[in-house]
């Protein structure tokens, strides 16, 4: 009997609260502080993408011209490089053969730019008068044939020259070297 007594001596009405969940201040926090976040992440992931594309871009020219010259010197003739940097996206043409540089349909137009030509001998600039074609031709000791051509740089960049990778062909041997930034033509 003693226990129905306590139980009468309890509140009957109290309030029902519930703790569960979050109020609309706690979520608006949340979401400004993921638009913060975002914010700071995106200029540097399109930085990052930009630099892959460059890279892909440059890596594919660099196997076009290694290419090029160890099949002159396979197959004992004459192997020519055209690079038709006005197309989107940029080609390079392997004895009337044509080669899309996009990556597998990541590369669209003007996103980046293919340069070519003769640049002066630390080939930090391109000369004035570049020759107009922009031809690379390997003979059968994979060597390169117009020496007046020498040396000869292939630039890669983004739209708006933030990324350069470039690709320099040196010497009369068909010496291959890359270059970056500041470095490149």
């Amino acid at each position: 009997m003693k226990a129905l007594n306590l139980l009468k001596m309890l509140p009957r009405n109290q309030p029902q609260t519930s703790t569960v969940g979050f109020t609309m201040f706690e979520l608006m926090v949340v979401v400004v502080i993921i638009g913060i976040l975002s914010a700071i992440a995106v200029p540097g992931w399109n930085a990052f993408i930009n630099n892959q594309r460059t890279r892909t871009v440059n890596d594919g020219v660099f196997r076009a011209l290694r290419s090029a010259q160890s099949d002159a010197k396979l197959k004992k003739k004459d192997i020519t490089v055209t690079f038709k940097d006005d197309e989107d996206p940029p080609v390079v043409i392997i004895n009337n053969i044509a080669q899309t540089l996009n990556a597998n349909g990541e590369i669209k137009a003007g996103m980046v730019e293919l340069v070519t030509g003769v640049c002066d001998t630390n080939c930090t600039t391109f000369n004035p008068d570049p020759p107009t074609d922009s031809d690379i031709t390997f003979n059968y000791l994979g060597t390169v044939e117009n020496t007046q051509a020498l040396p000869f740089a292939i630039t890669v960049s983004t739209a708006n020259d933030g990324f350069k990778r470039c690709i320099i062909v040196e010497t009369l041997l068909g010496g291959i070297r890359t270059a970056k930034d500041s470095n490149c033509p």
